[in-house]
């Protein structure tokens, strides 16, 4: 294995790449390594840069989305308990995210397929419930960031339907509600990204935008305890990640407007506007 493994590592700075079919073989065993420098620096680094570079051939591209397709390795073990199978997960949805970019420069996915890797995307933050971030010993397994890079690039894609971008957002507020604990590792902002990414695109208005932001408020402030440390802990999560919502919609979006409603009632619910006291 060390010199395939050092073959591969050789072309990490090389331009114009072709792989054996025994090279992706090989780089695809590895997706959900326990090692993160073979799943992190060595495995995801190639297969996602060289997916966007279009250093695959097309068989080889077909070899590379057959396992996520067939053997569903985005749900691979998801309803067990905590387990090191999140990895596959994780990088899996990272792999889908690097395969829709790719397909969104130079086409190459059928309909039936790039429908499949969106349903993916909509559903694996729904059904993920591993929330840990970095792992010592074996890296970031990082589900809840990677699943929020998937979801964006998917809603974004130009063949995205824009029927289902409720879906979508109902992927964000179910793991927002869900949380149990609070995020340590930015999951708040990668939770946040695809929201302006698919307004960006023109795949979420600023109309649905602002509802969605009031429903989920309230739906938070309908299950909030102050005994209820969970329910504190997904308060913190949400006004994070509308915070930084705030500062990157454009400042005239009626969202700010939306976001600033809320944490004022936050900051006057705490005391924090009471500066005499």
């Amino acid at each position: 294995m060390e010199a395939i493994i050092n073959t591969l590592q050789a072309t990490l700075n090389q331009t114009n790449l072709h792989f054996t079919d025994k090279q992706v073989t090989w780089l695809l065993n590895h997706v959900g390594a326990l090692d993160p420098a073979i799943r992190d620096d060595l495995v995801y680094q190639l297969l996602g840069r060289d997916l966007e570079s279009q250093a695959f051939t097309d068989s080889q591209k077909q070899q590379i989305i057959q396992p996520i397709l067939k053997e569903h390795w985005l749900f691979k073990s998801i309803e067990e308990p905590t387990n090191d199978r999140v990895f596959l997960r994780s990088f899996t949805a990272l792999l889908t995210t690097e395969i829709l970019l790719s397909d969104t420069t130079h086409p190459w996915l059928t309909d039936t397929t790039r429908n499949q890797l969106f349903d993916d995307a909509l559903t694996y933050l729904v059904r993920e419930h591993d929330q840990r971030g970095f792992v010592r010993n074996k890296g970031w397994a990082h589900a809840i960031a990677h699943g929020s890079d998937l979801l964006g690039v998917a809603w974004c894609h130009p063949q995205f339907p824009i029927s289902q971008s409720s879906r979508a957002l109902s992927a964000i507020q179910t793991v927002v509600q869900r949380q149990n604990r609070v995020f340590v590792a930015d999951e708040e902002a990668r939770l946040a990204h695809p929201l302006i990414m698919a307004l960006t695109a023109h795949k979420l208005t600023d109309n649905e935008l602002c509802i969605w932001l009031q429903t989920t408020n309230q739906l938070l402030i309908k299950e909030l305890n102050s005994t209820d440390l969970t329910s504190i802990y997904r308060e913190h999560n949400w006004l994070r990640l509308i915070h930084h919502l705030y500062f990157w919609l454009p400042a005239k979006n009626i969202g700010r407007l939306i976001i600033e409603q809320i944490s004022h009632q936050y900051y006057d619910k705490n005391g924090y506007l009471d500066f005499n006291s």
